[in-house]
This record gives structure tokens, C-alpha cells and sequence, in this order.
């Protein structure tokens, strides 16, 4: 059984959308996409598993603390919800330039797939899944009456610009 959505108003923020140059309308849209899938983040970390007892090699809320909405590479308006790694220069920072495994640093959530998906050994811990499930709604909403706001905002600011290079 598929969930049936209906979104009002996308139409008209569609057409103001077009009007608009195209560098605006990608940040419009990226911004309102971010801004939705802000409660999907809030819930998947109040979801996340925490060490209950550290451990040499993890800290407690390692992953709840890396939950975050990134920038899609492959598409102009896509972002996404991931639970971020540490950055190359961490790493390095980590092992000193060494060949020494970056997996014991306590502050590399890399295991958090082993959580959300399980193993063999253990059962899933899922905390992203259901984040989702339960605030798609709500993002959709959200995002709309972003769109519907920051649409109207940047076409203000575009007659504004455009009416003081006419004058």
C-alpha cells in the first residue's frame, strides 16, 4: 500500500520559481529542502543509540552528535540526511600521517551502519528509517511554507533591484 501525498500551493511556487533567475530559485529551493529536513535530523538523534558505558575507542553520542543534512553533489537541489564522518584533515590529525587505523578514534561515528542496518551478530538499532517515517509529513509541510515565504521574499528583493536600476 502506497502513501498517497497531496501537496496545495506547489504549483503556484512553481511559476514564481520560473520567473526567477535560476541561481536564485536553486537556493530557494535548497534552503527550503534544508529547512525540511530539519525534523527529520532532531528526530533521528533523539532516536540514535548512545554508548551506554565509553569504551577506549567510543564516545558516548558519537553518532547522535554527526547527524547531519548535507548538500547533494549529483543534483542542484538535493540534500540529504546522513551521519557525517570525520573530514580527511581529522583523520589525519588522528593517526599523525600513519598508516594506523582511524577506526579507533572515539570520534568516528563509521560504525553507525552497523547500527541502523545490524549485523550477524546484532540486531538493527534503526534510527534514521523510522526519523523519516515519522516526520515525512511534516517536512513536506514544512517545506512548503518555507518555498511559499522565501519565493515571495526573493521576488521583492528582485523587483526592489530591478526597480532601483530602472530609476
Amino acid at each position: 500500500m502506497a502513501d498517497e501525498i497531496n501537496v496545495l500551493g506547489l504549483k503556484e511556487i512553481q511559476s514564481t520559481l520560473d520567473k526567477l533567475p535560476a541561481r536564485l530559485g536553486e537556493k530557494v529551493v535548497r534552503a527550503a529542502l534544508r529547512a525540511a529536513a530539519q525534523p527529520m535530523r532532531k528526530d533521528a538523534q533523539a532516536r540514535a543509540p548512545v554508548l551506554k558505558k565509553p569504551q577506549w575507542n567510543r564516545k558516548a553520542g558519537t553518532v547522535k552528535k554527526s547527524i547531519t543534512i548535507k548538500r547533494s553533489k549529483k543534483d542542484k537541489y538535493g540534500v540529504y540526511l546522513t551521519v557525517a564522518g570525520l573530514s580527511a584533515k581529522k583523520v589525519k590529525e588522528f593517526t599523525g600521517g600513519t598508516r594506523r587505523k582511524s577506526t579507533n578514534n572515539p570520534d568516528d561515528p563509521w560504525y553507525w551502519v552497523f547500527l541502523e542496518f545490524g549485523t550477524a551478530n546484532q540486531p538493527a538499532q534503526e534510527f534514521m528509517r523510522p526519523a523519516f517515517e515519522s516526520q515525512k509529513f511534516a517536512a513536506i509541510r514544512r517545506f512548503e511554507e518555507f518555498a511559499k515565504r522565501r519565493v515571495v521574499r526573493e521576488a521583492e528583493k528582485l523587483a526592489r533591484e530591478q526597480g532601483s536600476k530602472a530609476a
